[in-house]
């Protein structure tokens, strides 16, 4: 009695509890069943799990069925002897006995071959399961396309022989096609895995590009940070060279060597201006010389040349030697425009010296002014530091170039492995639509 009391109580008990359970899940709502998850790296086991079962389908109809193949190809063999030493009965004409013989030895020959092709398989796993199909299935339908003309000739005399070979040819074909049952039967997962594993070896691929341009990125950015710091220490080194006191220095010899050089310009401008009247009585005795009708010296032959074309160079001597060519008569110039010669050629020579000397005297100050220049060694250094400037902008814009791609190539490979890991995901839902992948 008190047992019964007991367990009435508990039952009463449990009922409530019940109620109280319901009454929760009304108002909350039922709680749902966590989709099982399962890790990226373990997916390679998860899909050897899956596919192993269907394996050993494949392989267990497989192996049942390879006795029946090589039994229908031994029936082959023996209905193909059978229609090669097989005779007409009845009455024929001679010309169909031969055709039908001739299409006979036809079919023979290929049926021959189709079995010689046909060789059953050690193992019996997928691969080599579909492999055997597609290639008997292959070489078959090569035989009958070969041999249905020929059946047509042979079957108006061998009528029972012919039609128990094509029959035993039509019901391997039927064995053959039996192999792939389990295989068509779950086709849809079978390539599910094939998927799998193929997006599976993607995903890491890309894993490893985005690693790679990660560390490329790191490293650029880096290579600029140094780059920049580089360039304004260098911008700092130019600063500091051009604000120094020997700075000052060269740019005061700069500015004195400009000054020299534009008065050497200046003053041989004036030797060409006086030595200008001459020119055309100079060009005369350059023709004359030319043409052999007047002989000069070397010296005298140098200094008419000099005079025509750099006569700030010319020896104060040939304007003598001028003078007496003039004097001679040789030009065979009027005595009015030799004596306008001779002239001019008086007041060339009272100047030309003082000319020459100044110009002379210039140009040992423009090499002065030069020597003191290059020992400075300003203009080096300042080339060095702006050669330097220019290096550093140039790897700066290529390092800067390399980064930008870079980064497009890392978020270009962020989204295709987003979108490569959906794709994968999908392929899995194919197979068990519950399971979620933990990447």
């Amino acid at each position: 009695m008190r047992v019964f009391i007991f367990d009435t109580f508990a039952n009463c008990e449990y009922k409530r509890e019940g109620f109280k359970l319901n009454w929760i899940e009304r108002i909350f709502g039922k709680k749902e069943q966590a989709s099982p998850e399962i890790g990226f790296d373990e997916l390679t086991g998860w899909v050897e799990s899956r596919s192993g079962k269907i394996s050993e389908e494949v392989s267990r109809h497989a192996v049942s069925l390879y006795p029946d193949i090589e039994n229908a190809l031994g029936k082959i063999k023996k209905s193909t002897a059978s229609l090669e030493k097989s005779t007409p009965e009845g009455r024929f004409h001679l010309k169909l006995v031969k055709i039908a013989a001739s299409n006979r030895d036809n079919m023979v020959k290929q049926i021959r071959m189709l079995i010689e092709n046909i060789t059953i398989p050690d193992d019996s796993d997928i691969k080599t399961v579909v492999g055997f199909h597609e290639n008997s299935m292959q070489t078959l339908t090569v035989c009958l396309e070969n041999i249905m003309k020929s059946y047509q000739y042979t079957k108006m005399v061998f009528f029972e022989e012919s039609r128990d070979v094509i029959g035993d040819v039509n019901a391997l074909g039927r064995l053959l096609n039996q192999l792939m049952d389990p295989i068509n039967e779950n086709k849809e997962t079978i390539d599910a895995f094939e998927h799998v594993s193929d997006a599976t070896k993607a995903i890491k691929n890309m894993h490893s590009d985005i690693e790679k341009e990660k560390k490329t990125i790191k490293d650029s950015d880096e290579t600029v940070v140094r780059l920049k710091k580089e360039i304004e220490d260098t911008r700092n080194d130019l600063s500091r060279l051009k604000e120094s006191n020997e700075w000052k220095q060269y740019l005061s010899y700069r500015n004195e060597l400009a000054d020299l050089e534009k008065k050497a310009e200046e003053t041989e401008s004036e030797i060409n201006a006086l030595v200008l009247p001459l020119n055309k009585a100079l060009g005369r005795l350059r023709q004359l010389s030319e043409s052999g009708r007047y002989t000069m010296a070397p010296d005298v032959k140098k200094g008419l040349h000099l005079c025509l074309t750099d006569p700030k160079c010319i020896n104060p001597g040939f304007l003598f030697e001028f003078k007496k060519i003039i004097e001679s008569d040789v030009m065979d110039i009027a005595s009015d425009k030799k004596n306008k010669m001779l002239e001019q050629i008086g007041l060339v020579e009272a100047s030309f010296g003082s000319y020459k000397d100044r110009y002379q005297t210039l140009i040992q100050g423009i090499e002065a002014k030069k020597n003191d220049i290059s020992r400075l060694n300003l203009a080096a250094k300042e080339n060095n530091l702006d050669k330097r400037s220019t290096e550093l902008h140039n790897k700066l814009a290529l390092v800067e170039k390399e980064l930008e791609i870079s980064k497009k190539n890392f978020d270009s490979l962020k989204l295709s492995i987003e979108s490569k890991k959906q794709e994968l995901q999908d392929i899995v839902s194919t197979v068990d639509s519950k399971v979620k992948i933990r990447f």
